[in-house]
């Protein structure tokens, strides 16, 4: 690795260099199907089992409009980051585009954030097998789904069972979830077709207030906080696996578009047949009263409406399934978080032990159970599914913000790559996904797009620790900081928009809805062109161009 002669300092070009080498030794063990199904994978998890009957306490039949809303967005999102991944396919892709378009100040914050929402989906999941074992199993959770210390000790080795799965390798992990991910998609579905033929109340969509019972504000804020925008995040699962695919220029963009496409499908299909299932006499409240929701449709929502329309088989099939979908998921995102680390450290953020891969299971070890221990950290403070979910729909989200931007950045000033998936309408489709994103950050509410700004600060904690204390090479230079500078200020713009913004959101009021809406939309604007006005051509693009482009060709 070369060094700058006057400072003594690994220079970028080495960074990245040593980067392309730990690439190529990734195993390419990858099909377009085993992307689309650990896409999938991602996707049909606990949401699917948690989702419906969170969103319905707070919108109500407006749920229906909440995954369609939600889903769209997420849609433009995944396509816009479709060319990036058939442009640029590597592992741990995501948090590299930031760097690549804006420096690597823009970069690692974008990267520490998606770190963050990568390493405590794990933990998610494992609380979702556990809350649901906790119908049956006394002792587990408590009566508002919080678990108990013997739930989280039992989430904790459930995480442990799949970190050596994913030890064992890409294929034997990539080849286990197409398994778990055909059962995963093939109950859901069934789930659909029974219970719209099974006393199916379509007059439970009128009652009251009718379709948007507590308004198109609730509406919004189901988007992030009941768990539909966090069910749909796992599209980024073929993009972060992207260095791993046989073909990645074909497979990334049909794997990321098709998976979000089901998953809409799905979605709604699921929130329609729950709120045609609700039998308001059986849970003894008044008819049309979805915010006083609780018991067994809260902890155990499908398979509580299954067993009280006296599907026996498919109540014990959902109790089943409440262990394979979430644990297909843990199974996918502990491999994604370790190709975040993964990531972060071929940027030069973390020491060279981050990148090492495994002689034999040809993966990065030390990312692995980094992320398993992390994991375990946020069990404390978020210790049920429903409060955990809307941390990491912020986190995530606010990481997609950059996306458009990348993409119109990477089409001035890397024009002679090539993008075996070319976007069209990309000049409109790239600003509606940075403001989509946006205003989804702002739909978490206050405060919890306050601590995500917080969590965000650690990371430049962290960040110093690594290259001051352990010298990793990843500082930011004064081009750096200026191109990114666009990134901390829309953090704390969005802190206080949230801050002030609709009381639904969890604000003081000072913009109502809708006009917080239209505010947030035009704030986002603005940031969107200063975003594009600060990305250029950037040290790791050069690198990619030179060292890397045999190894983003040679596999079409």
């Amino acid at each position: 690795m070369t060094t700058d002669k006057t400072s003594g300092n690994v220079t970028k070009a080495a960074v990245e260099e040593t980067a392309v080498k730990s690439d190529k030794k990734l195993k390419r063990a990858l099909s377009t199907w085993d992307l689309l199904f650990l896409s999938l994978g991602g996707i049909i998890g606990s949401g699917w089992l948690f989702a419906a009957s969170g969103a319905a306490v707070l919108a109500g039949p407006g749920a229906i409009f909440a995954w369609i809303i939600g889903g769209l967005i997420v849609l433009v999102v995944a396509i816009v980051y479709a060319e990036l991944g058939g442009m640029i396919p590597r592992s741990g892709a995501i948090v590299r585009y930031g760097q690549y378009s804006h420096g690597s100040f823009a970069g690692y914050l974008f990267g520490w954030a998606y770190f963050l929402s990568a390493v405590s989906v794990p933990a998610i999941e494992a609380e979702a097998v556990i809350t649901y074992a906790g119908t049956y199993i006394k002792g587990l959770v408590a009566p508002n789904a919080v678990l108990s210390g013997l739930g989280i000790l039992l989430a904790a080795l459930l995480m442990i069972f799949f970190f050596f799965l994913n030890y064992l390798g890409v294929k034997v992990m990539g080849k286990t979830n197409t398994g778990m991910t055909w059962w995963k998609l093939i109950i859901p579905v069934g789930t659909v077709l029974l219970l719209l033929v099974v006393h199916f109340n379509i007059g439970n969509f009128a009652l009251h207030n009718g379709l948007v019972p507590y308004g198109w504000a609730n509406v919004f804020s189901a988007i992030s906080l009941s768990g539909i925008v966090f069910s749909y995040l796992g599209f980024r699962q073929a993009l972060d696996y992207g260095g791993e695919a046989k073909t990645p220029q074909r497979s990334i963009p049909l794997a990321t578009v098709g998976s979000v496409l089901i998953g809409i499908a799905l979605y709604t299909m699921l929130q329609v047949v729950f709120i045609g299932q609700v039998n308001w006499a059986s849970m003894g409240i008044v008819a049309g009263s979805w915010s006083s929701l609780s018991g067994g449709v809260v902890t155990a929502p499908f398979a509580t409406l299954a067993s009280s329309a006296g599907l026996v088989a498919l109540t014990y099939l959902l109790f089943a399934d409440a262990y394979v979908s979430p644990s297909g998921t843990l199974n996918v995102y502990l491999g994604t978080s370790q190709r975040t680390l993964y990531g972060l450290g071929t940027l030069g953020f973390f020491p060279k032990g981050m990148i090492k891969i495994h002689e034999k299971h040809r993966i990065p070890v030390l990312p692995l159970l980094i992320s398993l221990v992390i994991g375990f950290v946020f069990f404390a403070p978020f210790p049920s599914w429903y409060k955990m979910v809307g941390f990491i729909s912020s986190s995530t989200v606010f990481t997609y913000i950059v996306g458009g931007s990348a993409l119109m950045t990477f089409r001035k000033h890397a024009a002679d790559f090539k993008r075996p998936f070319k976007l069209g309408g990309a000049s409109i489709l790239s600003p509606i996904a940075f403001i989509g994103a946006s205003e989804i950050v702002y739909w978490s509410g206050w405060p919890l797009v306050g601590y995500l700004a917080v969590a965000i600060g650690i990371g430049l904690v962290v960040w110093a620790v690594m290259v001051y204390g352990f010298k990793a090479p990843g500082k930011f230079s004064a081009k750096d900081l200026k191109a990114g500078a666009w990134v901390p200020v829309y953090m704390i713009v969005l802190v206080i928009l949230s801050y002030i913004g609709g009381t639904t959101f969890g604000g003081i009021g000072i913009l109502s809805f809708p006009l917080d809406l239209i505010v947030v939309a035009v704030v986002g604007l603005i940031f969107y062109f200063w975003s594009l006005a600060s990305g250029y051509r950037t040290e790791d693009i050069e690198e990619i161009a030179t060292l890397g482009t045999q190894y983003v060709s040679q596999e079409e």
